[in-house]
């Protein structure tokens, strides 16, 4: 048995009821979360659990693979195991995740479809993004036409979906193998998200189910000995 991941079917909800199946002062383990933990680039949510009647606010949430752990500033009670727990997530900021997530991925997309350029790791904070690009150099036109392919994928407001692949189907898919580097995961069945003509693109979190709720996307850089970086970093208006 492992917690169930919720979120990962129902981004938009921001409420569950689950059972503690662990506890350990300020550590809870729960059978099924809304709480998205830190994974994949992307910051775990916020927001409070209930028990018994009493908030509990969470300020981490960590996957070890197989649980997902909600940690409290407060100690649980250590005697809740099979108790019911309510969780509440802090909607703005997982939205704001959400935004900068599907725009990452938009980038990361246009950078494959277009310059052939893979993409190594990606972090999203709460007022910025970045994204490592790999090409063998990174030019001003190159950062203002991603910006601006970018953007009018943000103004088409295109549904973003996600979907379930079999190892078979991950393998046959021409494109996603090129994005992953010939790379097929272990497990048998991997979670892609799909945004307009993009390139299929693995993915353990959430994201917006239209594009138009992205907003502007602003690409910044920064030059190393003369060259821009190829990390770039973004911002949302």
């Amino acid at each position: 048995m492992t917690t169930e991941l919720l979120y990962l079917n129902n981004p938009y909800s921001t409420q569950c009821e689950s059972k503690a199946t662990f506890v350990e002062f300020t550590d809870l383990v729960v059978d099924r979360s809304m709480f998205v933990p830190s994974i994949d680039g992307q910051p775990n949510d916020k927001g409070e659990v209930v028990i018994n009647g009493k908030k509990y606010p969470i300020i981490d949430t960590w996957w070890d693979g197989k649980w997902v752990h909600l940690m409290s500033h407060d100690t649980y009670p250590q005697d809740i195991v099979g108790q019911t727990v309510y969780q509440n997530i802090d909607w703005e900021l997982r939205h704001i995740h959400m935004r900068f997530r599907t725009a990452l991925f938009i980038l990361a997309g246009i950078a494959f479809r277009d310059y052939g350029a893979g993409t190594r790791i990606n972090e999203t904070y709460d007022d910025h993004a970045w994204i490592d690009v790999i090409a063998d150099e990174i030019t001003e036109e190159m950062v203002k036409t991603l910006e601006s392919k970018a953007n009018s994928f943000v103004a088409q407001k295109l549904e973003v979906t996600n979907r379930v692949l079999s190892k078979k189907e991950f393998e046959e898919n021409p494109s996603l193998m090129a994005f992953s580097k010939g790379k097929v995961p272990d497990k048998e069945n991997t979670r892609v998200c799909e945004i307009g003509d993009l390139p299929l693109q693995p993915d353990m979190g959430t994201q917006v189910k239209n594009t138009g709720e992205i907003g502007n996307i602003a690409i910044k850089t920064s030059l190393v000995k003369g060259k821009i970086n190829k990390r770039l970093t973004i911002t949302l208006s």
